[in-house]
């Protein structure tokens, strides 16, 4: 006498073995949909040439730590104002100055301003709006002379930032 078996679609096995590859397809499917829906590019467009120029910029930022150049930033949230103060660089020389502050992960946060000298050797810019969060800050001399590199946390507090190498 035998027994009367399930049919297969009955048993828990092959419904098991088919769950297996049958979720690989869905999930390979979910990310294959979601790749091409966000076309997140790139934080910097320009990231071969920055690989390309980091000797430079490592001989600059080498130049303002030998000459101990160092700025004293601070914001003035409710007017937007930067106020830059440098020491030991020729300030008679230095008419203007290159800020350039850097986003971590949106490029199109990024801002870029000109810093004029004042007749107190301090240098300043007036900025569309007010940065918030992190970023990443880059002071230059205007022929490219010297370059120093810091990070700014734009929060309600910040009022008064050291930039050094």
């Amino acid at each position: 006498m035998t027994t009367p078996s399930k049919p297969w679609y009955k048993q828990f096995w092959p419904w098991f073995l088919i769950a297996v590859p049958g979720s690989s397809v869905v999930m390979g499917t979910i990310m294959i949909t979601l790749a091409l829906q966000d076309q997140g590019g790139l934080v910097r467009d320009d990231w071969y040439k920055e690989g390309m120029a980091i000797n430079e910029r490592l001989d600059q930022q080498k130049k303002a730590k030998t000459a101990g150049i160092k700025g004293f930033f601070s914001f003035a949230n409710d007017e937007n104002i930067i106020s830059l103060r440098v020491e030991n660089i020729d300030a008679a020389q230095e008419t203007s100055l290159t800020l350039d502050l850097i986003h971590p992960t949106q490029k199109q946060r990024d801002i870029a301003v000109e810093l004029v000298r004042t007749p107190q050797n301090t240098y300043f810019a007036k900025l569309d709006h007010t940065p918030a969060g992190f970023y990443y800050v880059k002071l230059r001399s205007a022929p490219g002379q010297w370059e120093i590199e810091s990070q700014l946390n734009f929060g309600n507090t910040l009022h008064y930032v050291e930039l050094a190498n």
